[in-house]
């Protein structure tokens, strides 16, 4: 019985590439106004540059989400994800913000609160 890792299943030799690799060794967001409830969604750029670590955050990211959702899906330390967050962020495949900040689309709405208004 050895216990060398035969290339068969990866699930028993864990990653192929250490996560702290993949972040440099940094150990937290360089932006520190980052936290778990932080709101992020993908940008529509290349991303055939990107480790498969982090493409599995992006295509979470399709729609708002926050970093905490994102590790608990990936089911990856949320340390490691704040950070891995940040590197996305700074290299601009990601965006912070949160829903509410998206355009409002319905006009009977606004007329609705402009009415309200005048008649105050």
């Amino acid at each position: 019985m050895t216990d060398s890792w035969d290339g068969e299943d990866e699930d028993e030799a864990g990653r192929f590439v250490p996560l702290y690799i993949l972040v440099n060794g940094r150990t937290s967001p360089r932006d520190t106004a980052l936290d778990l409830a932080t709101q992020v969604v993908a940008l529509r750029v290349d991303t055939t540059r990107l480790e498969p670590e982090y493409l599995q955050i992006l295509s979470r990211c399709g729609g708002w989400i926050s970093i905490a959702e994102i590790g608990a899906y990936l089911h990856i330390p949320l340390t490691i994800i704040k950070v891995m967050v940040d590197v996305l962020l700074e290299q601009g495949y990601l965006k912070i913000g949160s829903p509410a900040q998206q355009k409002v689309v319905d006009l009977r709405l606004l007329d609705a609160v402009l009415a309200g208004l005048e008649r105050l």
